[in-house]
């Protein structure tokens, strides 16, 4: 066959493998992917070693990479790739090369040598332009271990049908699971690590079977957000503190596009690991949050970004009974009302300066809408 051919045979096999990792059957989905990569990788290196020039041999050798991607096959994805960069693609190709380079490495970050995880334990990881060998920005990590703890104990206590707690301590059963969680060490070349959900001496919680229940609820649920999906995001949490809440907690953990251009959360369901990447950027989640919120009558319009107001300041007060918080900026102090949902995302910036985005709904009531740790 030649070069055109083997690539239209290749896509062939692709497109039947992407139908049968939809239906469920890995195994047919896998060895179809091994046999459209096989296609595939003789297409780019005929079309290399015949020298027939750019762009086609930058786009074959990178269709050639993502395929070997999907079989697992990150060795020879990531010198496929770097094979294409060696030569001269068209600016456009190199910079999808080189994105296809991260989420290679970004895999290999995912897939720590050595490392085999437990039903009980979840991996997460980050990576970026903020991200080194070994090393990140400590708020990059703390403040998403924090994040990822908060998320997971609401999710425990909205699978155990518990009302969304506004204020006090959460209950004894849901307080042993962060007593007894565990981070294992950061791994080198890989900034992932690992956070294991130790069982108390009751192996369950009331309202699901495990604790790869809630890792598992968590990540579906982040995956409909990537799939922009939010309509049935809603279905799965109809409560409206708890639906904020989860956007509020995930728009933390979401990349900044800067320090952070990706966060993978990997888990085990069935025997399986699960790999579930956040795609969505922080300010994509908070207008997922203003649309909704409008969509609730905070506003008789839509909440647009241009149509609230925004302060930078030092948040100083805040008040649990009357869920208020107050912002002082240059001696000037603005009060607003937080959404039960968007609680635990102000606790955690609590005496820091912040960015705050607000609606004026009258002359003495403000409505928070979004809220994010300022960079200045």
């Amino acid at each position: 066959m030649d070069i055109r051919e083997l690539h239209n045979k290749a896509m062939e096999l692709a497109a039947l493998a992407h139908i049968q990792k939809a239906q469920g059957n890995k195994d047919e989905a896998m060895s179809l992917f091994e046999k459209s990569y096989s296609f595939e990788y003789e297409a780019s290196m005929s079309a290399y070693n015949s020298s027939v020039g750019e762009p086609s041999v930058s786009v074959l050798l990178r269709s050639a990479a993502s395929l070997a991607m999907s079989c697992k096959k990150l060795r020879e994805a990531e010198k496929l790739v770097a094979l294409a960069l060696s030569g001269e693609p068209p600016f456009e190709i190199a910079e999808e090369l080189r994105n296809l380079l991260e989420n290679i490495n970004f895999h290999r970050h995912l897939e720590v040598k050595g490392t085999e995880l437990l039903d009980d334990e979840v991996q997460l990881s980050i990576s970026g332009n903020g991200v080194g060998y070994g090393y990140a920005q400590t708020d990059e990590i703390v403040s998403r271990i924090v994040l990822f703890t908060n998320l997971a104990v609401r999710t425990a206590e909205r699978l155990s049908n518990k009302s969304f707690r506004k204020s006090g301590p959460m209950a004894p059963e849901h307080k042993k699971m962060i007593e007894n969680s565990y981070m294992t060490p950061l791994k080198a070349a890989s900034m992932a690590f690992r956070i294991k959900f130790g069982t108390p001496n009751e192996p369950t919680l009331p309202g699901f079977s495990n604790y790869g229940a809630i890792i598992d609820d968590i990540t579906s649920n982040i995956e409909l957000l990537n799939d922009n999906r939010v309509d049935v995001l809603k279905e799965r949490i109809s409560d409206t503190a708890y639906f904020d809440n989860f956007l509020a907690l995930t728009k933390g953990l979401a990349p900044d596009g800067d320090t952070v251009s990706q966060f993978g959360i990997t888990s085990i369901k069935q025997g399986e690991e699960r790999k579930t990447y956040l795609r969505e950027n922080r300010e994509k989640i908070a207008e997922t949050i203003r649309v909704s919120q409008a969509e609730r009558g905070i506003s008789k319009n839509k909440i647009e970004k241009g149509s609230t107001q925004t302060v930078i300041g030092i948040l100083k007060v805040a008040n649990a009974t009357t869920n208020t918080v107050e912002i002082t900026t240059n001696g000037i102090k603005v009060r607003m009302k937080v959404p039960d949902g968007l609680s635990d995302i102000v606790r955690s910036y609590w005496d820091e300066k912040v960015i705050v985005e607000y609606l004026v709904k009258s002359q003495t009531v403000n409505h928070l809408i979004n809220i994010e740790k300022s960079k200045e």
